[in-house]
Formats: C-alpha cells, sequence, structure tokens
C-alpha cells in the first residue's frame, strides 16, 4: 500500500510539472505571436473611387500591392468618396493601429488634419497637396513633364488647332497637368487651341463620353482625359468616330492606356508604383520625415513617358525627335515645365 502512495505521489509531481512547463512554453508562444501582431507593418489606402478604374486608383492599388510583396506589408484598401467618409475611414484604420494610411487625393488634405493629432504614431500621406505636419505629408505625383510632351506631339501634329482635355473634378492636381499639356502644345504651335472641360465625376464615363463627343463635334481631333472612370468616355468617343471615318488621336494619364484604346491612343503620361514603395520602406525602416515628398521625371524616375507601340509610327519623326530633345533638356534640368506649386495651396 505504502508503495502505491509513493508512487502515486511521484506521478502527481512529475504531472505537474510538466504541466507547468507546458503552461510556461504555451505562455512563451502567445507572447511571441502578440509581439509579431505588433510588429507587423500595417498600410491602408483610401481611394476616391474604383480601384478597377484603369487610371488614378488603379495605379495607387499597384503600389499599395508592391508594399504587400516588397515589404511584407498587411494592407487593405477602401473606396473614400465623400470627405465624411475619408475622415471616418482616416481615423478607424489609425485605430486599428496601421502604421501607414494613405489618403489617394489632393482632397483628403482636410479629412487628414481633422483625424492625424489623434494618433501621433500613424502617418497620414495625401497624394498631391502642400499640407506637413508631424504625421501629415504629400506625395506629389507631378506627371506635369511627360503631360508637357504629350502636347508637343498634339501641337505638332493636329490638323485643326483644337485639343481638348477632359477632367474629372477641378482640382489643383488635374489643373497643373492641363497647364503643362497646353505649354507643351503651344511651346511648338502658338496657334493651338486647348479647350478644357470638366465632369464634375470621377466615375461618370457617361458625361465624359458626351463631352468628348462634344469636343470632336467642335473639331478637337486629340483629347487628354485625366478623369479616371469617367475618363474612360472619351477613348469610347474616339474610337466610335474613328468608325466614322474622323481620325481623333487620345493620351493615356497616370496610367498606360495602349490596351484601353490601341487604336486612338498615341502615348502616356505614366505614374510607377515605385513612388509608394519608397513612402512606406521610409516609414517601415524608421527613416521617414515630414516633408513634401515629389516625384518627377527628373526625380527618381518614377513618372515616365510611355508609347503604345501598336501606334508610334503614327507620330512622324521629326515629332518624336523633337519630343526626346525636350524630355533630355528635362531630365537635365534645362527647361522647366509650367504648373502649379502645391505648396501655396495650403
Amino acid at each position: 500500500m505504502m508503495i502505491q502512495v509513493r508512487r502515486s505521489i511521484k506521478f502527481s509531481v512529475e504531472f505537474t510539472i510538466c504541466l507547468m512547463l507546458l503552461l510556461t512554453i504555451s505562455a512563451a508562444l502567445i507572447g511571441c505571436l502578440d509581439k509579431q501582431t505588433e510588429e507587423e507593418f500595417k498600410v491602408a489606402m483610401l481611394l476616391p473611387a474604383s480601384k478597377s478604374d484603369a487610371g488614378w486608383n488603379a495605379l495607387a492599388y499597384d503600389g499599395l500591392v508592391l508594399i504587400e510583396k516588397e515589404l511584407g506589408a498587411k494592407i487593405i484598401d477602401v473606396e473614400s468618396k465623400t470627405m465624411p467618409e475619408q475622415e471616418q475611414h482616416f481615423r478607424y484604420y489609425a485605430n486599428k493601429g496601421f502604421d501607414l494610411i494613405f489618403g489617394h487625393g489632393y482632397e483628403y488634405q482636410e479629412p487628414a488634419k481633422a483625424v492625424a493629432p489623434d494618433f501621433p504614431d500613424t502617418i497620414f500621406i495625401t497624394s498631391s497637396g502642400g499640407t506637413v505636419t508631424d504625421n501629415i505629408c504629400p506625395m506629389n505625383l507631378r506627371v506635369e513633364q511627360p503631360a508637357y510632351l504629350l502636347g508637343m506631339m498634339a501641337g505638332m501634329m493636329t490638323q485643326g488647332n483644337k485639343l481638348g482635355c477632359i477632367g474629372g473634378q477641378e482640382i489643383p492636381s488635374v489643373k497643373s497637368t492641363f497647364i503643362a499639356f497646353e505649354h507643351g502644345a503651344k511651346t511648338v504651335n502658338p496657334e493651338v487651341e486647348v479647350i478644357q472641360m470638366w465632369v464634375g465625376d470621377w466615375t461618370d464615363a457617361v458625361t465624359g463620353k458626351r463631352y468628348s463627343e462634344a469636343l470632336i463635334n467642335q473639331g478637337v481631333d486629340f483629347l487628354f482625359p485625366n478623369a479616371d472612370a469617367a475618363g474612360l468616355g472619351a477613348y469610347e468617343a474616339a474610337e466610335n468616330a474613328l468608325e466614322n471615318g474622323k481620325i481623333v488621336y487620345t493620351f493615356g494619364a497616370n496610367l498606360d492606356k495602349s490596351k484601353i484604346s490601341p487604336n486612338t491612343v498615341l502615348a502616356n503620361a505614366v505614374v510607377t508604383p515605385s513612388a509608394f514603395l519608397k513612402v512606406a520602406k521610409l516609414v517601415k525602416d524608421g527613416k521617414f520625415k515630414p516633408q513634401i515628398y515629389t516625384f518627377n521625371m527628373l526625380k527618381d524616375r518614377a513618372i515616365t513617358l510611355t508609347y503604345n507601340p501598336k501606334m508610334k509610327d503614327k507620330i512622324p519623326q521629326n515629332v518624336l525627335d523633337k519630343v526626346e530633345e525636350a524630355k533630355s533638356q528635362i531630365l537635365s534640368g534645362e527647361l522647366e515645365v509650367k504648373q502649379i506649386d502645391f505648396t501655396e495651396e495650403n
């Protein structure tokens, strides 16, 4: 009997020791998991329209996916159209502990200013603008330089001296692109007229098409849409004109639109995803500083000019040569393109 009691006591002690070890190991593992969760780099992106717009929002989403791939970040995106939604979404993701939140547009500055002071450990980046605080900075994606080159092409090739620009909402970042386009056109053709029309919306492709048709009926033979999904209507109008025997060429803004309208797009002013990755890496590495981050053809080469390979032979060689000459002058700093200074806007 005494032997059985001793064995029971020994078993109980051994069991207790094993249980304590298991609990200790479990606690350590949970602590490690918690630490991993805490250290996870989290990036959110607020978009003013659909990421399937083949333009401004699609390029931002490409940048977000690149951040996930290269930095191992946890990412999330959300459509955030109105100012109340923008402020609400900024606050929601900051409250969830996101390290970096992009507001993809000039219009996100005021919502960011309303929320950022409450979350000093979160960095808020607006795509375009001049607002800089301890944790708000703009990332200005300046496509004016390639837009200038597109204007040169149109100014040299137009048959009727009338060019059209289709914008979404009339905000400084888009207006600046059209200023640069007109500057390029009038540099090579002082007689050219550039007509701007504003849809007032980023998603209304029907109105974008209607406005583009109106411009074509006025004699415009080049269209430069910078209106996100609304701008898709311009390409449809140009393709329809071509089917009816009227040649109308187009350009792409922000993303390469060659596949959207393969028979009318000549070239594009493109934003690459590298700009988003560079800013995110600075935040993750703890090297981020509150300042204006500017990306263009001259700096970082995050902005570029691309041609539609199917249509490049439609551009006369003297035009290509003139554009390449101007491009070299831009990259050397010799040629300065007209544009709005966003730092004066806030």
